[in-house]
């Protein structure tokens, strides 16, 4: 079967053109090293006895993962202050991996500091889940979002793995 050279280019110019639209109309990753490849950099570790750790064995993509331990029951978070806009939307996705996670109501999740919204806690052993939640930002300018092993008065034992995390805008809220 012979194929035209103008065939062969209209597809490929096809193809390219889908691939460009759909890269323009991504939303920017609103975090900073998300993905842990620098390290800790930009990221605040907040906990008693808890560990925060960078790991490059363990990792999902990439050259890095962070792990949270909590060798003696604890809740650790390590998080990040970001610049959002007022009445909108926004989803917040990562991926966790866990070992050995025990803790009452709680476990590895995703959060937003000063409220309730959080992915489903992960506990036990689990290989890496991809999870994510959303929220409206109300009247503030900017959040704290980020992982966490543990909740406000639960304290959880273990180790989880976080990376690739990313938030990013949905649109203006439905709440006017």
């Amino acid at each position: 079967m012979n194929i035209s050279p103008l065939v062969i280019a209209i597809t490929l110019g096809v193809t390219g053109l889908a691939s460009a639209q759909q890269a323009s109309t991504a939303k920017p990753n609103l975090l900073v090293n998300g993905s842990f490849e620098d390290g800790q950099a930009k990221w605040e570790f907040s906990s008693k006895r808890g560990i925060a750790t960078v790991d490059t064995a363990e990792k999902r993509d990439g050259k890095n993962s962070i792990s949270i331990e909590n060798p003696a029951g604890e809740d650790s978070y390590l998080k990040q202050a970001v610049a959002v806009k007022p009445k909108t939307r926004y989803r917040m996705t990562g991926y966790i991996k866990t070992k050995d996670i025990v803790g009452k109501g709680a476990g590895a999740t995703l959060s937003l500091e000063g409220g309730y919204e959080a992915t489903k806690p992960i506990t036990g052993n689990k290989g890496w889940t991809q999870v994510s939640f959303e929220f409206d930002s109300g009247a503030v300018d900017s959040v704290v979002v980020g992982a966490r092993l543990g909740y406000y008065s639960a304290a959880v034992m273990g180790k989880a793995w976080f990376d690739e995390l990313s938030l990013v805008e949905l649109g203006h809220s439905r709440k006017r």
